[in-house]
């Protein structure tokens, strides 16, 4: 019996130490049915309720050990997607624009003014361009298990109203780390200036950007209505966050699991579309009474002036360029 439990000792010190040398995957050695879900926005945003909500489903139907994990606390967007890619976490919910680097063509939800309405954009992602991403994305280590809408996305800022794409002449704008953002921005005379979600509070109350450029709800939960005064209606992209598992991680699951996972993340889905149209309606309102500054701005001018963006990337899409609007 000794010498039973000492081979068995053993056994473990070795698989323990395999794993620390890189030897085995990390969810090969956690509880099977763990789950961590990572986002990098406030724990009252519309994508963060869903992801708990789908959390709860996950332990009641299938006895996972879920858990969500918002405000960055797992890292970036960036950080958190390779730690998909190499096994170490299960499931986040990540931004479109942030997945260009591994693919070009992955790069066209992120062109300004793709989709006409939230109708034609969700069409696209739950039809064949959502399948052609998810082909994608399977090859990369990712698995796609929904898409989640995070608003039209606008320019607010500390100095002026912007009503067409001369009011942003050397104004320096935070965009996400994505060429055709950072371009876009750049055609429209601003200084794009990238930078991560947590370093842009501190930006633009030290004057390091003059402003930024996201959804009503955003603005308004991540703090920045304190510092910038000024909401434009610009609508130059659609938000969209597409909701992505490990590879190696699902793949690891029985059938049985993995269709649980699917099933939760698509009611997910569902349930953060219907929370967001609520949730920018709810934020309007209290940044109005907080003193923003809202203002249309002309769209269509700025619709012209990004043709040049068109131009330049369209080749990047190849066979996913037919599903773009003729600009």
């Amino acid at each position: 019996m000794r010498d039973y439990l000492l081979s068995r000792r053993n056994l473990i010190l070795s698989a323990v130490a395999s794993a620390a040398a890189g030897g085995l995957p990390r969810f090969a050695l956690a509880e099977a049915a763990t789950i961590r879900i990572g986002d990098v926005v406030d724990r009252n945003n519309p994508e963060v309720i869903s992801e708990s909500q789908m959390a709860e489903k996950l332990k009641a139907a299938a006895g996972f050990n879920a858990r969500v994990f918002p405000d960055g606390v797992l890292g970036s967007h960036t950080r958190m997607n390779e730690q998909l890619r190499n096994g170490t976490l299960e499931i986040t919910v990540t931004n479109v624009a942030d997945l260009e680097s591994y693919d070009k063509r992955l790069g066209l939800f992120a062109m300004p003014f793709a989709f006409p309405d939230r109708k034609s954009l969700f069409a696209a992602e739950d039809g064949d361009l959502g399948k052609a991403y998810a082909g994608i994305l399977d090859k990369l280590g990712f698995v796609l298990l929904g898409w989640f809408d995070s608003g039209l996305r606008s320019v607010y800022n500390r100095t002026r109203a912007i009503r067409e794409p001369a009011d942003l002449k050397g104004l320096k704008i935070r965009t996400q780390g994505n060429q055709i953002m950072i371009a876009t921005f750049n055609e429209l005379g601003a200084q794009a200036t990238p930078l991560a979600t947590n370093q842009i509070y501190s930006a633009l109350q030290q004057g390091v950007v003059d402003g930024a450029e996201n959804s009503v709800t955003f603005f308004v939960q991540q703090h920045h209505s304190e510092v910038a005064k000024f909401y434009s209606y610009t609508n130059h992209f659609f938000s969209i966050d597409p909701m992505l598992a490990s590879k190696k991680w699902f793949d690891s699951l029985d059938a049985k699991k993995q269709d649980a996972v699917k099933q939760a993340a698509a009611q997910a889905q569902q349930k953060e579309r219907e929370l967001w149209l609520a949730s920018d309606e709810k934020y309007t309102a209290q940044a109005k009474q907080a003193g923003i500054a809202f203002n249309e701005a002309d769209v269509a001018a700025f619709r012209n002036a990004v043709k040049p963006i068109y131009s330049k990337y369209k080749s990047n899409f190849a066979e996913l360029a037919s599903y773009l609007p003729a600009l």
